[in-house]
């Protein structure tokens, strides 16, 4: 069946967490495709007073959705707009910081080894749903600065990703696509908001097949 497989896997991972301020829970199955393309971040402590999520849904293939899943955080958080509390322009620079970051000498060997290790992996747990420790990006040296240009023989991955991103501070909630993911907001089980953005697709009379895009909201 190509791509899919004859009978779903219907296995499900799940992760929960809470802190004073919030609780999350998350939960992932791999369905009908014959391997688990998606990632997520759940980080509770961006930093004291921010909550990080994101789900990134992996187009023709993994890597680019687990590279996300382990950078984009923490490029959010060392953003001039994020130090000057402008989360919706530090997720906006950030998503365009990953095509720059994948498209470099070390992002060639970055997205080279995360596709080995869920080669060696996937045979013992394909549903997994990939994610960063909280602890690997705090104490992870940021050297991309030292290696920084485009490689002589990589344009970039052939595969995708989208990205649905959520920042909380306090009372504060940021939300942010790119792709054709979208956040809902539910209270007591029942859908009361659906974020309004823009789903990033080429049949979209805007879109182009050369446009890079992003979109983000402050419900």
């Amino acid at each position: 069946m190509g791509v899919y497989l004859s009978t779903p896997k219907t296995d499900k991972l799940s992760e929960d967490g809470e802190n004073d301020k919030l609780k999350f829970g998350l939960s992932s199955m791999q369905g009908w495709r014959a391997s688990m393309e998606d990632a997520h971040s759940a980080l509770l402590d961006l930093d004291n007073e921010t909550a990080f999520f994101g789900v990134f849904d992996g187009h023709g293939g993994r890597v680019v959705a687990k590279f996300c899943a382990k950078y984009l955080h923490s490029q959010v958080l060392k953003s001039e707009a994020y130090s000057s509390g402008d989360l919706g322009t530090a997720v906006h620079k950030a998503f365009f910081r990953m095509d720059e970051m994948m498209r470099g000498q070390r992002g060639w060997r970055e997205l080279s080894a995360l596709g080995d290790k869920m080669n060696k992996f996937s045979g013992m747990i394909e549903g997994l749903i990939w994610s960063p420790r909280g602890s690997d990006s705090k104490n992870a040296e940021d050297d991309w600065a030292l290696e920084e240009g485009p490689h002589s023989d990589f344009d970039g991955p052939t595969c995708g990703s989208t990205a649905c991103v959520a920042l909380v501070r306090n009372n504060q909630l940021v939300v942010a696509n790119a792709g054709d993911s979208r956040c809902v907001i539910s209270r007591a089980g029942q859908v009361c908001i659906l974020v309004p953005s823009i789903s990033h697709i080429i049949s979209h009379k805007d879109m182009s097949d050369s446009q890079t895009v992003c979109s983000v909201s402050h419900p």
